[in-house]
């Protein structure tokens, strides 16, 4: 292993009862494009009483620049995160949780840009298991300082999961609160790392880091198991705030977070059905200490509905809260592709937005105002406080991304903000309309990888997002040739927009359109439904129904692509590329003759149909 003083990366794993994820993690740390002498790995277990720290002992005994630590249970991350802190020789410092994992190029991309930039703190690329289109930026480029953004913020999301310089840290005393169970202690570290920074990069060209979200039970899972807990942690959240963020250049952003934590802290808290009296009675003490600390003019970057909702609060009309709180306008957006068309740009789509409000926005005088209950109305009227949402549905932001099946990585194709807010028709929800163009350059796309790719639409009204399947009634599947790959656009079970790079699913041969000659001693499959967009000669097989193999290529010049193969023996064959077999088969007879047999792919259910027909006919023959 290189001289501790020359480590580029320290990467901190904080441990407690791992579970299989930790190997995972593992497998990802070695398979980093870093060369492993130049970072080192600290595995730090919280006092596990099962075999994790064994376990940890065994992946070291064999990784030379991994070490590996034991400390007395603390029942949080916050101790062995510090404890690594301390620990690190690296120039700069990655916090990872045991259950996740770091893109292959993760440490290289991440340390370079980071020392190009002097940057103190580095947020890269993230992933989330479970969520589409998570923690996405609407930029193409990595950005060596953000330092002065403010919406949206550089360090979104707040969660441990980016680069630090190690130095930073020190130098500027940044750790993370201990003392138990500390809720949100991320955004406590990340809120003084920005405080106290000069330079914070945005790496999004590579990706960085996959958050997973196992089924099992974790601590973040905790946050609501007791009232006075959680309450603790919200008092914590705005003392961080107002502690930290001091500064002059921070003027716009300091009412912006309190805002930010108002919506998905504190108004939350009211929808309390469930609570026990004793418990709204604390929640209502705790609402009005709050809201006493919390200049007015944190209001404005709230939307009308929430706006009135911590009105409500600060006039202490508690009556009133529990009746507006249902009434919340919810927002669905169905996004509808038309049918795609290949271009020599690439692959081209029109989506079509529409946005409804379910209920509680009515269209009046020409505008989409709020529903609200009558007395929360006429408070509304008395403070003056706008019920009017049509700018706000108008200036709806939307992207279209696509997602890795495999990988789980997403990335922008296309974005656009404003919509057309409209009227529903005989008296139906207030919507709003939007079109968005897309264009693939798969070609020029250093991101595009094999595999399938699914379509998702993410919008913004009224500082809430929605995440959603592209679909489209367009039925079929379309093909071409990209940057020397097969490529099919189609339309996948669930009505949704898919494409499949490299045939992962699908081969290029299953279409009707597909012909078969022989020409000499050359077997030939003509594809007349492939759009060539470049040149390609792509290796697979002829596999018989004997198990017979016989090499084939996947060729495209001129405008026209096909597979060649030298003339096989007579018998049956498919065509097969990497792993996936075609459903066609070429039926080559002793006379010479080619017959295409094409055998159409059917759903599920049509295969169960087919099933019982064909054990209904066998009892008949008996």
């Amino acid at each position: 292993m290189r001289d501790p003083e020359m480590l580029k990366v320290s990467v901190i794993v904080p441990t407690y009862r791992s579970t299989a994820h930790l190997d995972e993690l593992v497998a990802s740390l070695d398979r980093q494009s870093m060369p492993q002498d130049d970072f080192e790995v600290l595995l730090i277990d919280d006092g596990s009483p099962d075999d994790t720290y064994a376990r940890l002992a065994q992946f070291a005994k064999t990784r030379p620049n991994y070490r590996v630590f034991r400390l007395p249970p603390s029942g949080w991350p916050s101790r062995p995160r510090n404890h690594g802190i301390d620990q690190a020789r690296g120039q700069y410092t990655v916090f990872i949780d045991h259950d996740d994992r770091l893109f292959p190029d993760a440490l290289q991309a991440a340390h370079a840009l980071a020392t190009r930039a002097g940057a103190d703190v580095l947020d890269g690329k993230e992933s989330k298991s479970d969520t589409p289109c998570w923690a996405m930026r609407d930029i193409a480029t990595d950005v060596e300082n953000a330092i002065d953004w403010i919406e949206p913020h550089p360090l979104l999301p707040m969660n441990p999961h980016k680069m630090f310089r190690t130095a930073f840290l020190h130098e500027q005393g940044i750790r993370f609160p201990e003392g138990g169970r500390q809720i949100w202690e991320d955004i406590g570290f990340d809120i003084a790392a920005h405080a106290r920074a000069e330079v914070v990069s945005l790496m999004v060209e590579t990706p960085f880091y996959y958050w997973n979200r196992p089924e099992h039970a974790t601590t973040s899972g905790t946050f609501h198991d007791s009232l006075d807990e959680y309450l603790d942690a919200i008092a914590r959240v705005f003392a961080w705030i107002d502690d930290e963020l001091t500064q002059p250049r921070f003027a716009e952003l300091l009412p912006r977070f309190r805002a930010y934590q108002l919506r998905m802290r504190l108004l939350p808290l009211f929808r309390w059905d469930k609570r026990t009296d004793a418990q709204r009675a604390r929640i209502r003490d705790f609402a009005a200490a709050l809201l006493d600390r919390v200049p007015a003019d944190t209001d404005q970057y709230l939307d009308p509905w929430r706006r009135i909702g911590v009105a409500l609060l600060r006039a202490g009309r508690f009556d009133l809260i529990g009746q507006h709180m249902p009434t919340w306008p919810p927002l669905e957006c169905a996004p509808r592709a038309r049918e795609p068309r290949w271009r020599e740009q690439g692959l081209t789509v029109e989506v079509d937005l529409d946005w409804r409000y379910e209920r509680f926005v009515v269209w009046r005088g020409g505008r989409a105002m709020l529903d609200l209950d009558p007395e929360v109305a006429r408070f509304a009227t008395e403070y003056a406080l706008d019920i009017d949402v049509t700018d706000d549905l108008g200036a709806a932001e939307y992207a279209v991304d696509r997602r890795s099946r495999g990988e789980k990585v997403d990335w922008m194709l296309g974005h656009g903000v404003g919509a057309e807010p409209r009227p529903g028709s005989d008296g139906g929800p207030v919507h709003a309309a939007a079109r968005l163009p897309l264009m693939w350059d798969a070609a020029d796309d250093g991101t595009a990888h094999e595999g399938v790719w699914d379509l998702y639409v993410r919008t913004a009204v009224m500082r809430t997002r929605i995440v959603r399947r592209v679909r489209t009634a367009w039925q079929g599947r379309s093909w071409a040739i990209v940057d020397g790959r097969p490529v099919a656009v189609y339309s996948a079970r669930d009505g949704g927009l898919s494409v499949d790079v490299g045939q992962t699913l699908f081969t290029v041969v299953d279409d009707p359109l597909a012909a078969a000659s022989l020409t000499g001693n050359e077997l030939v499959i003509t594809l007349p439904h492939v759009a060539v967009l470049s040149e390609a000669d792509v290796a697979g097989e002829l596999v018989s129904s004997r198990g017979e193999r016989l090499a084939c290529r996947l060729v495209s010049a001129g405008g026209s692509a096909s597979v060649r193969a030298m003339r096989p023996r007579p018998g049956r064959y498919a065509v097969e590329f990497g792993s996936v077999r075609s459903r066609l088969r070429i039926h080559l007879t002793r006379a010479g003759r080619v017959r295409v047999i094409h055998t159409p792919q059917r759903t599920p259910r049509e295969v169960v149909a087919a099933l019982r027909r064909r054990l209904a006919a066998r009892l008949r023959r008996r």
